[in-house]
């Protein structure tokens, strides 16, 4: 059955070492897959750095079904990146494979270097589409504007320049850009798309945006920070601040992750996501996997690999809405809306322009939440 995690025969324990070897960086299309299973099982404790924690109890799982011991080191997205990009330069071999976030810093400092290589296992080979293999996309993660429903019998956004007014100063929770890469990341999405910005104002307020930035993406970082931005290091605060029932004035969330929902029914919280505001919903961004250049358990990084690219290996991402695998398969979280639909709504952004304009973003951001 395609998405399928199939268990190890014991007949392929008698596979020698040095076919492992040969096949372990191997075109994918050439692979012996019965070869890298028995390799996986004579080699050591898989290593594996990722930012974030559902990687846990997908490792415990894979390590019950296979018998393969897998250390998950539990890293912030640049404390991954940074540690990684300085083992590799070191020539220090302590991982075998990422679950990484921010796909345009580590493009530059592990893959582009060539400390990190993608590796495309067999079920993503035939369930994922091409646009996801390169790099290898573990799953999306889609983040939105929230409100309290306890407030507001229904969406009370409509456009995006809407927090920039009054009736919304020191009311709108964000985490921090300058902690959080995605963020910037998205932000160059709002540089790059300008004109739909410009059109959106003149939608919302029938007048052309004057502007002192040198574009609208730019202008509305500056308008929404001196409207009193709340500024958060956490999404989990932010969507319970948002959710927290008995509230005369709750404040509204933007650009945290919509997983938080999930703590809906155990926290009773009255939150809910925007699905009306323009011109997007919010973005999203991809969790990748790669596997470690010098990686000296390059075969159970690869098993692992294809273990996540199945329904079973994923299912600790699948138990909240806002976590979509590329694998067609999946069957959306209750209430939530498949990733087809997402996709249509919400903005990702374009990597080699993110890559090239981050900084602006940045520098802006700095230059107006530091007043």
């Amino acid at each position: 059955m395609p998405g399928t995690f199939r268990a190890f025969r014991p007949g392929h324990l008698v596979v020698a070492l040095l076919v492992a070897s040969l096949v372990a960086f191997a075109p994918a299309q050439a692979e012996d897959w019965a070869a890298v299973e028995a390799a996986a099982q004579a080699e050591g404790k898989l290593v594996v750095y990722s930012t974030t924690s559902r990687t846990v109890p997908a490792g415990a799982a894979f390590q019950e079904l296979t018998g393969i011991e897998v250390e998950v080191v539990r890293l912030g997205e640049q404390d991954l990146i940074e540690r990684a990009y300085q083992e590799g330069r070191a020539g220090v071999r302590n991982v075998d494979m990422i679950v990484v976030e921010d796909w345009v810093a580590s493009r530059e400092l592990l893959a582009a270097t060539g400390y990190f290589v993608n590796y495309v296992p067999p079920n993503a080979r035939e369930r994922f589409a091409e646009r996801y293999q390169d790099p290898l996309v573990l799953g999306f993660i889609n983040r939105v504007f929230g409100y309290n429903t306890e407030k507001h019998d229904a969406d009370p956004f409509t456009n995006v320049w809407e927090l920039t007014m009054p009736q919304y100063a020191g009311r709108v929770m964000i985490r921090d850009v300058a902690i959080t890469g995605e963020h910037q990341n998205a932000l160059t999405e709002w540089v790059r798309r300008s004109d739909e910005l410009e059109a959106a104002y003149t939608e919302l307020t029938g007048e052309v945006l004057e502007m002192t930035e040198p574009n609208a993406g730019l202008e509305w970082i500056k308008r929404f920070l001196q409207n009193d931005a709340i500024i958060m290091t956490s999404d989990t605060r932010i969507a319970e601040a948002i959710g927290a029932r008995g509230q005369e004035n709750p404040p509204y969330g933007m650009f945290y992750v919509f997983s938080k929902h999930r703590d809906i029914p155990l926290q009773d919280l009255a939150l809910s996501e925007s699905r009306s505001i323009e011109p997007t919903l919010g973005y999203y961004y991809p969790i990748v996997l790669q596997l470690a250049a010098d990686a000296r358990n390059p075969n159970a990084a690869k098993l692992f690999m294809e273990y996540l690219t199945t329904l079973e290996g994923f299912a600790p991402w699948a138990d909240s809405p806002g976590v979509y695998t590329p694998n067609p398969d999946q069957v959306p979280f209750e209430g939530d809306m498949p990733w087809d639909w997402w996709e249509e709504r919400l903005w990702g952004y374009d990597l080699d322009f993110a890559a090239q304009h981050r900084g602006i973003v940045l520098d802006t951001w700095l230059r107006y939440a530091q007043r």
